[in-house]
């Protein structure tokens, strides 16, 4: 992990637990716990971030740009040799999300 990388995620985690914490948070405050998660390599939080994710969607493009993100990113690690296989899970289930709930 770049040295900037571990530096920053933490502090932008913290951020973003805090927002989900209050009344205002939304689709685009779990979608980004998630994008953090597969950035930590973090599966166990990924799969929680995602399920929260998928009950907070208001437009069907939501669900699709999030998935859209973890292509690059599982995209990125591939071409790197890191395993990143259990990021198509995560972009499958964003795909088929429903248009809204």
């Amino acid at each position: 992990m770049d040295a900037r990388q571990a530096e920053l995620l933490p502090v932008i985690l913290f951020a973003v637990k805090r927002r989900l914490a209050s009344k205002v948070s939304d689709y685009w405050d779990h979608a980004t716990l998630l994008e953090l998660c597969v950035l930590s390599r973090d599966q166990a939080g990924a799969a929680v971030a995602v399920a929260e994710a998928l009950t907070s969607i208001r437009e069907a493009w939501e669900p699709k740009t999030t998935a859209r993100n973890l292509r690059l990113i599982r995209e990125a690690r591939t071409k790197r040799g890191d395993n990143s296989l259990w990021i198509n899970g995560l972009e499958e289930e964003l795909l088929n999300a429903p248009a809204a709930r």
